[in-house]
């Protein structure tokens, strides 16, 4: 029987013992958005008033309109209090709002540079539902063994898991998002051509996105045209991707509105584009396709790639690629090639991140007026 007490407050309050400088970036990083809440716990007797001594405290933080909490760091005096911290920040709830799911997994990240964990600790995190994750393909430094921010996953689903993975990589450019989205789904698809060498991944990252770009972007339908030309060079099972586009004409050509000669060249790449589907077989829907007809063909086993917009997760308006491969309920699992390292994030934020059918919804809208593009990869 526990002989603590638990109290929670909103921001990161580091430690005072904590000595190492690594592990107190993990308290210090800027993190607002993810809303970063300490659990603490107090020896027996403690009060709001009179607080007991601190034997251990939680650092805890979720991207908005996500179903996913993350700690991000426990220390504790003993294995004893090591369990009380964590089982009460996957009970601590203070943190939902309308923009703050309920979440449906909470992520335990592990450091092992600056805050391994013990053979004792990894048995309660067992003990208490968690379990690890599958090790990420060597991409972004927080994949990467030997790294400074180098992490390890573990994750207890609230209810029921994920049944559909796909091996995460992380863009390592500003650009590669769509690349990357394609690639995931492809080793997810048992294409298996990522490795443990992180340089030749991102060779391979980088081949792709030229065959798709549409400098530097990679519109619907050009992702769309390179992701069938590599099933049909692969054999890979799957059957060719129809892109659905609300958008009646070009798009992601904002920028160069006022840049005739940069337009032009997009253009007329994306017409090339509109040509190589037309003779690949690839279907256009010009239509607004509702986020329940997305989740549906998920739940029969598609791939959706889905273009958002960044803002509302990590405040940066920005189009974006993401890859969805599973459905949970009222909830798309979604795996984010974007790891917003400055802020904390690390791949076990971005990978299997279930997102609510509201958040995929706000999320899904790009441009004035706003429309929705999604790429579908049917099973073969």
């Amino acid at each position: 029987m526990t002989t603590h007490e638990i109290h929670v407050t909103d921001g990161a309050l580091a430690p005072e013992a904590i000595t190492s400088e690594a592990r107190a970036t993990l308290w210090s990083t800027p993190r607002e958005l993810w809303a970063p809440r300490t659990v603490r716990v107090h020896e027996a007797g403690a009060t709001q008033a009179e607080p007991g001594r601190v034997v251990a405290s939680t650092l805890t933080a979720g991207r908005p309109h996500t179903s996913a909490r993350k700690i991000v760091d426990v220390f504790a005096d003993t294995d004893e209090a090591f369990r009380d911290a964590v089982a009460a920040a996957v009970a601590d709830r203070g943190f939902v709002s309308d923009t703050r799911p309920e979440p449906i997994v909470i992520k335990f990240e592990e450091h092992p540079g600056a805050a391994p964990l013990t053979e004792a600790h990894a048995e309660i995190l067992a003990d208490l539902g968690f379990v690890r994750d599958v090790d990420p393909v060597p991409s972004v430094e927080s994949t990467r063994p030997g790294s400074a921010t180098h992490a390890r996953g573990w994750s207890k689903w609230l209810g029921a898991a994920p049944t559909r993975r796909a091996p995460y990589y992380g863009q390592t450019t500003d650009v590669t998002c769509g690349a990357v989205t394609s690639l995931m789904m492809f080793e997810g698809a048992g294409l298996t051509k990522f490795g443990a060498d992180g340089d030749a991944n991102q060779s391979r990252e980088l081949s792709f996105w030229r065959r798709a770009t549409n400098m530097p972007a990679c519109e619907p339908v050009g992702l769309a045209v390179a992701t069938a030309e590599e099933i049909t060079a692969t054999g890979v099972t799957r059957g060719l991707p129809r892109v659905i586009l609300s958008a009646e004409d070009l798009v992601l050509l904002e920028w160069y509105a006022d840049q005739p000669h940069e337009y032009r060249l997009r253009e007329q790449l994306q017409r090339d584009s509109q040509r190589a589907a037309k003779e690949l077989g690839v279907e256009i829907e010009r239509r607004w396709v509702p986020v329940e007809e997305i989740a549906e063909l998920v739940a029969e086993g598609s791939d959706v790639f889905l273009l958002i917009d960044l803002d509302p997760l990590i405040g940066d308006p920005t189009p974006h690629w993401v890859l969805a491969h599973d459905v949970i309920g009222d909830a798309l699992i979604v795996s984010d090639p974007w790891v917003e390292s400055e802020q904390g994030e690390t791949w076990v934020d971005t990978s299997e991140m279930p997102m609510p059918f509201s958040g995929v919804d706000l999320v899904t809208r790009w441009g004035d007026p706003a429309y929705r593009g999604v790429i579908v990869v049917p099973r073969g």
